[in-house]
């Protein structure tokens, strides 16, 4: 079969993305130019929405398998807990949790999935060269061993990191910020550490270090160090004796350190490609945009990256949807990865705030956004990535209202991974068509039952969910006390919304919906019967 998709770049972001076309008998090549896997972990932790995503393509079981659950995160400074935020506390999600996991291990049991629906990756191949000028993107491959290769794809997507071939192929402008910031990490073992169940931020006149316990008493740690020596070099690496006494002055108490398993520092650096498409080529992941490594959030950026373009891509490619859908990968996606920058960039600032009076007032701050449930009201769905929409609406930082774009809480089904024994609780979402909700409020409606089966009996092309079943208080606090109808994009976001009045029977619920059909996502709007 000849591959109607390259995909360049086989780190979780790429994988991600092919799984996404693979799964729906895509034709799809992936090519990476390292030989061979890296063997570090680099990113290091999956948030909840991410695992809600990764449903899709059913490894979200593989990765809670091979991870290490974390229910908080905590912020310190001085030495004293200042704060924190309940990850368990989240009640819209089936994935109340976050969950460690070497990024070498994300890779390979995405690849096992990849293999499965029929695609290996070509390692040891590198792009050369794109004519992006016709109908149908030209690509110049060289693999290893051989000669060069010449192909045509019908689209390309570069998934292939901060120093992105594809993007500087395509002449996509890329300015990242720099700043006098490094940062060293390293995965090691972890002699009377801090709790096993939460992140760790530690603030302190110093500097900032983090710990992220992994499994079997590994932690990974990230501190704020040097960025230059004083006659302006680029230090080396930090070694443990770095790591240790970081610990000892910042985190007085946070145990002892092993040797590390590996160590690295990079420059922290903040960029967003000016555009994330050229023609029919697209850009995800580190390609598109960079951030600080504060909150873990860059790679699962990437992520949501990937499952926004490949339900669109795969739709267009399938026929269900117009090529215009594609233009709002762009749209969505850069918005979104400018918001998390700018969240993740306060974040950073906070932990290295400068001045004792700087410092109290953070501290205070902290201390009295935690007290008051502001710190979880506003923290826990930025961490988590559930605040992620698509909407345009403004609305006060608190609020917490259902708009169009916004996720919905309906779940891929993949009973493996759910651990909580509620997947019955929530709505199931369609991984390839529209779902569409009817709920009918907290009063009992007569004929409902009726009204749902004539509802779906019109809409074979849309998949219809009774919510009347679904007993979770935490979906009626979401939806609502009325009946209202719902209509959810394949990946979980809302696409349109709607009073509902069974006394005006399913034809008009039909009328409602029928703009909004899967030909037709790019017209979002909210509308009242």
């Amino acid at each position: 079969m000849t591959a109607r998709v390259l995909v360049v770049g086989a780190g979780p972001v790429g994988l991600t993305t092919a799984c996404e076309l693979a799964r729906q008998n895509i034709a799809v090549r992936i090519v990476d130019r390292q030989t061979s896997p890296s063997i570090h972990s680099r990113a290091a932790v999956i948030w909840p929405r991410q695992l809600e995503l990764l449903r899709r393509i059913e490894v979200t079981s593989d990765l809670i398998g091979a991870g290490h659950r974390l229910d908080n995160v905590s912020f310190y400074s001085e030495g004293r807990r200042r704060g924190g935020i309940a990850l368990s506390r989240l009640e819209n999600s089936i994935h109340p949790y976050a969950i460690t996991i070497p990024q070498n291990a994300t890779e390979r049991i995405l690849a096992a999935k990849l293999r499965s629906y029929g695609v290996e990756i070509e390692r040891g191949t590198e792009l050369l060269h794109i004519d992006n000028g016709h109908d149908e993107p030209y690509a110049t491959l060289r693999p290893k061993d051989a000669a060069l290769e010449g192909v045509s794809f019908d689209w390309v997507i570069g998934a292939d990191g901060a120093h992105s071939s594809v993007r500087r192929l395509l002449g996509v402008p890329f300015t990242p910020t720099s700043t006098d910031l490094r940062f060293g990490i390293c995965d090691v073992a972890v002699a009377d550490g801090p709790a096993d169940t939460a992140m760790h931020y530690y603030y302190s006149p110093t500097g900032a270090i983090g710990l992220a316990p992994m499994r079997h008493g590994i932690y990974r740690v990230a501190m704020s160090v040097p960025a230059r020596t004083a006659d302006g070099a680029v230090p080396p690496p930090p070694v443990r004796e770095d790591f240790q006494h970081a610990l000892d002055t910042r985190a007085p108490g946070a145990g002892t350190l092993a040797i590390p398993e590996w160590a690295a520092a990079f420059d922290v650096r903040f960029g967003t490609a000016e555009r994330f498409r050229e023609g029919r080529c697209f850009l995800v992941g580190d390609a598109a945009h960079i951030m600080s490594p504060a909150g873990g959030q860059g790679m699962n950026t990437g992520l949501q990256d990937a499952v926004n373009l490949g339900w669109k891509l795969a739709a267009v490619i399938c026929g269900h949807a117009d090529r215009s859908l594609l233009d709002t990968y762009e749209t969505e996606r850069r918005s979104a990865a400018l918001h998390i920058t700018r969240s993740t960039g306060v974040q950073l600032r906070l932990g290295l705030v400068d001045g004792p009076i700087r410092r109290r007032v953070r501290d205070v701050a902290i201390t009295l956004a935690d007290r008051t449930g502001v710190l979880q009201r506003v923290g826990a769905p930025i961490f988590s990535q559930l605040d992620v929409t698509y909407s345009n609406a403004r609305r006060p930082a608190l609020v917490s209202t259902l708009e169009v774009g916004d996720r919905f809480p309906a779940f891929a089904p993949d009973p493996a991974a759910d651990t909580s024994g509620q997947t019955g609780s929530w709505p199931t979402l369609d991984c390839d068509r529209l779902t569409l909700v009817l709920w009918p409020g907290v009063d009992p409606i007569q004929g409902w039952s009726t009204f749902v089966r004539s509802t779906a009996a019109a809409l074979p092309e849309i998949a219809c969910v009774d919510g009347g079943g679904i007993g979770n208080n935490a979906l009626t606090a979401h939806l609502g006390r009325k009946p209202r109808l719902f209509l959810c994009r394949p990946d979980g976001h809302l696409l349109m919304r709607s009073a509902l009045d069974i006394r005006r029977g399913a034809k008009h619920a039909v009328r409602t919906i029928g703009p909004h059909t899967l030909q037709a996502q790019t017209s979002q709007k909210e509308t009242t019967a």
